[in-house]
């Protein structure tokens, strides 16, 4: 019997917008409960016999396998060529074969006893997929030392997933007192039921979350964070083996033919919360596995360059991990250190290609790297109640993530002065996010600094309490990121509904938020809803002008973050809005 389907609302929204060359994809997913939930999909042109998605799965959070194959054609009638590619699909006994023609219609079919049958198939929204799933990293750090010729790095990388493999490391639930065993233990788990699965032990850990007390949940990604524990004797009961962690080797490189470095493993798997603990540890092992992998690559690249066969040049690699809004789901790259991103345009422009990703904008840079641990507030305005929308209405609104910048943060008392400082603050933090800058987010001094130095404001103004408008914040933006912006000038509040198509039309091309200047006041908008027949326009404004803590639901329910209508604006003030501007890239 064949499994039930799910595709994620990402897969279809990727599937119905891409438009490619190439006739054939892989698609990607994961079992669970008899079910096979298809989360991602690549383009691939399996004639010239690369079969690149084998290298695309080690980029993938673990439990993520080769499910299927997807066919764009201009008709919906089946083929039986797909069926060589299937033979690669070990997740299900019932391999997956989607077509869809020029009108983007979609047609799913399991392959049950070599011939195609057709399936009904449910389409996951994303709140159910953040709500069922929950991604499982593993962050540890192994010591590596071997001779410096790939000989050496591939036996030395192989010993070591076969020493994961053959059941000689536990793993510890970062918080908890749980630990996770191999098969050949006798013991699975400890420091809780055998039967207890990864929900229940997160709900457990963070009660306060679990009993819905927050109402307002901006960071949908769910984040279980895992050690690697290394057996220090073949006694499963001891006290020492679940004590004993790696340790780090942080011995300088000999200048002879030697690599001695610690390898961080950083890595991630993707679960239902209904998986039980028991099951975890394999899937532990595969997602330590693939990062292996992916840091043996980066290590043999490096060694096969002119100059550093010897090992004296080379770096260590470094993990990040990203979640593109359109993917749904993490991708991760390993890169040498201190390697510049715009000498691996190439890498980057190939893994765009191959996910059907845009090539205007950077999404796999250093600075679009997910950040797990964040204090301050990003992306408030995802936790705004959705309501439907009337006809004829647009909402645009800004691409990605940002940080929420306003009044007292960081210990710094700029209560009724700093408003447009933190405005260009959050701006900023948009360009970091989305991989435009590693530049820092800067400070207040950093910022009057920067006017003094390219003659806008005479040296007495560095330390002072006087506002800046959105032309200092135009200037700071090109002086420091190399980032124009666009001026508008409204004479009165009423004056800014002429400009609302203007602002659809920036956050639909550009995405960055904006800042508006006026009287004495600033703020940040980052979204705009018109109706066109009426004219009637509403705001998303994000306001600096709050003193509190960064607690969300205190932002949203005393409308520091929300939709503002047209009488938010002063009638008679003067206003100007910095709308910064991007450049193609990638």
């Amino acid at each position: 019997m064949s499994p039930r389907l799910k595709i994620s609302k990402y897969v279809i929204e990727r599937l119905s917008k891409i438009d490619t060359n190439e006739t054939t994809g892989c698609l990607y997913g994961l079992m669970y409960d008899s079910t096979l939930l298809v989360v991602g999909l690549s383009l691939e042109f399996f004639e010239d016999e690369k079969n690149t998605y084998r290298q695309l799965l080690l980029h993938l959070p673990a439990e993520i396998e080769l499910c299927g194959v997807v066919k764009f054609t201009g008709s919906l009638s089946i083929e039986s060529k797909p069926k060589e590619i299937l033979q690669n699909v070990d997740i299900t006994d019932n391999p997956l074969f989607i077509i869809i023609n020029n009108e983007k219609d979609i047609k799913a079919h399991f392959l049950v006893h070599d011939k195609f049958e057709e399936t009904p198939f449910e389409v996951l929204q994303p709140e159910d997929l953040w709500k069922q799933f929950t991604y499982v990293r593993l962050n540890t750090i192994l010591p590596l030392t071997c001779e410096a010729t790939m000989t050496g790095v591939k036996n030395i990388m192989q010993n070591k997933r076969k020493k994961i493999a053959s059941g000689q490391v536990s793993f510890h639930i970062d918080g908890s007192s749980v630990y996770l065993f191999g098969v050949d233990s006798d013991v699975g788990v400890t420091g809780t039921s055998v039967d207890t699965d990864i929900g229940e032990l997160i709900d457990s850990l963070n009660p306060e979350q679990s009993s819905k007390k927050k109402k307002n949940i901006i960071n949908k990604v769910e984040v279980m964070p895992v050690n690697l524990v290394m057996k220090a004797t073949k006694d499963m009961f001891s006290d020492k083996l679940v004590k004993t962690a790696v340790k780090m080797m942080t011995t300088q490189r000999k200048p002879a033919f030697c690599i001695s470095m610690p390898l961080r493993v950083d890595t991630l798997a993707l679960v239902h919360r209904n998986t039980k603990l028991s099951e975890l540890y394999n899937v532990l092992v595969e997602a330590t596995c693939r990062s292996l992998k992916l840091l043996e690559s980066v290590l043999l690249e490096q060694l096969g360059q002119e100059g550093i066969g010897d090992g004296a040049g080379l770096r260590l690699p470094e993990t990040f991990h990203y979640l593109p809004q359109e993917l749904g789901h993490f991708i991760t790259r390993v890169v040498p250190k201190d390697i510049p991103d715009e000498s691996m345009e190439k890498e980057r422009r190939i893994l765009h290609e191959q996910l059907g990703l845009s090539v205007q904008r950077p999404i796999f840079r250093r600075g679009n790297a997910y950040n797990f641990i964040i204090s301050k507030l990003v992306n408030p305005h995802e936790a705004i109640t959705v309501h439907s929308l009337k006809p004829d209405v647009r909402v645009a609104s800004v691409r990605g993530r940002y940080i929420y910048y306003h009044y007292m943060q960081d210990n710094f008392n700029d209560d009724g002065w700093g408003c447009a400082y933190r405005s260009m603050q959050t701006i900023f933090s948009w360009f970091r996010f989305q991989g435009y800058t590693s530049v820092e987010v800067p400070t207040h001094r950093e910022i009057q600094q920067c006017l003094v130095n390219i003659g806008d404001k005479p040296t007495s103004f560095l330390g002072s309490k006087q506002w800046i408008g959105s032309t200092e914040v135009m200037f700071c933006l090109e002086t420091l990121l190399g980032v124009q912006s666009r001026i508008i000038f409204a004479n009165t509040g009423s004056e800014l509904l002429n400009y609302t198509p203007e602002l659809v039309h920036h956050f639909e091309k550009h995405g960055s938020p904006i800042m508006i200047g006026g009287g004495v006041l600033a703020h940040t908008i980052i979204g705009v809803e018109y109706n066109n027949i009426t004219n009637e326009t509403r705001y998303l404004i994000l306001d600096p002008h709050y003193t509190g803590v960064d607690d969300i639901n205190t932002v949203i329910s005393k409308g520091w973050c929300g939709w503002k209508n047209s009488d938010f604006w002063n009638k008679t003030a003067h206003y100007n809005l910095c709308l910064p501007q991007t450049k193609p890239s990638i």
